[in-house]
């Protein structure tokens, strides 16, 4: 071989090796674009937004989810339809989110309908013949907690046996029936145990104390009448709002440690407040309605406050209270006549007005997401 040959067998030897790392490179570069590109990719339209709840008409089987981006401001209705109709389900109570999956509570259908939580298409249905009108839920580990109010008496509306259902969600089998007082409502974790509220439309005065790690009842706190709505403050307590005796004007806001299991205060609020209580991003405020009089205090004070933070003049029939974790907007649903559809409010942390919009029947909770 000559040296112009070996010149030029040298070139194109090299080059082929150049080629080849440069083919190295290439793939790597589309391999790293691709991993950056799917990350950046949306999950789902439902991944950032507020969720409403809209409970429909009793018997009608006409409750929906209403979707509200925050960042584009249009209300989309009815993002899920159950497998028989074009609602969501019948009493449609409440909504929780856990490993992107959503857990929608049918009161009315006594079932819980799962969902992505991105794109709210249909994973499954939880039915079981104790699931007799589920209320709330709280996931712990693989394991949902379910509110149930339970079976009524014969010929009547009193409840007589309610209790917090365990279901392993890797099976959505029963595994476990905790008996409460009546009228089982809210749930919330804090610390090493779930709080459930036993609500009953005033008649039980207790909070349920169950250990997930076991899944037994701890205790009973006793709190007052009505127990509704329960929150954690910046501290890590735990605080329940009592609805009090109806026409009585004993409501009260009780603090729990829940590491001690032992009531700290308990603060008379001289009016019957509606069940939700709410806190502010930084959780140093709670915050509660009585009617279209929203009141706001902090966590520091020993009374209540003698007037409103502001009246949510626009509002016919309050039935829901929410506020937004990151904003600190104060969003209250109105009802109207409980058969059109319902209405919107959405406020700033100074109770002034932002925007409102149409929702579904009865919008009774916001999930903010």
């Amino acid at each position: 071989m000559n040296f112009l040959n070996v010149l030029m067998y040298s070139c194109m030897h090299n080059l082929h090796i150049c080629s080849r790392h440069l083919s190295y490179v290439f793939c790597i570069s589309i391999l790293l674009y691709g991993c950056a590109h799917e990350d950046a990719t949306p999950k789902g339209r439902y991944e950032s937004g507020a969720v409403i709840v809209n409970e429909g008409g009793f018997g009608s089987s006409n409750g929906t989810l209403s979707f509200y981006p925050l960042n584009a401001g249009v209300v989309e209705q009815n993002i899920f339809r159950n497998g028989q109709g074009d609602f969501a389900g019948d009493v449609v109570q409440s909504i929780a989110f856990h490993g992107g999956k959503g857990y929608i509570v049918i009161n009315g259908d006594n079932k819980v309908e799962i969902v992505d939580s991105n794109t709210f298409e249909s994973i499954g249905t939880i039915t079981n013949e104790v699931l007799d009108k589920p209320r709330y839920i709280e996931v712990i580990n693989n394991n949902a907690y379910i509110s149930v109010w339970g079976p009524y008496e014969n010929g009547g509306f009193s409840l007589v046996d309610s209790y917090v259902l365990v279901i392993d969600l890797m099976t959505n089998e029963v595994i476990k029936k905790i008996e409460t007082d009546e009228g089982t409502e809210q749930l919330l974790r804090a610390g090493n145990y779930l709080f459930a509220s036993n609500y009953n439309y005033g008649a039980s005065t207790t909070v349920a104390v169950i250990d997930p790690a076991d899944n037994t009842l701890v205790d009973q706190l006793e709190v007052g009448s009505g127990p509704a709505g329960l929150v954690i403050d910046a501290n890590g307590k735990v605080w329940v709002l009592c609805t009090g005796d109806f026409g009585s004007s004993n409501g009260m806001l009780v603090r729990i440690n829940p590491s001690m299991l032992t009531v700290e205060e308990s603060i008379p609020l001289h009016i019957n407040p509606d069940v939700d209580l709410a806190i502010t991003p930084d959780g140093s405020s709670l915050v509660y309605t009585g009617g279209i009089n929203v009141y706001s205090m902090p966590i520091s004070s020993t009374v209540a406050p003698d007037s409103p933070l502001f009246i949510a003049s626009d509002v016919v029939s309050n039935y829901a209270l929410g506020v937004d974790p990151t904003t600190g907007d104060i969003w209250i649903g109105d009802a109207l006549n409980f058969v059109s559809a319902g209405k919107v409010f959405v406020y700033d942390a100074m109770g002034n007005a932002k925007t409102s919009f149409v929702a579904g029947i009865g919008p009774t909770q916001f999930m903010f997401k």
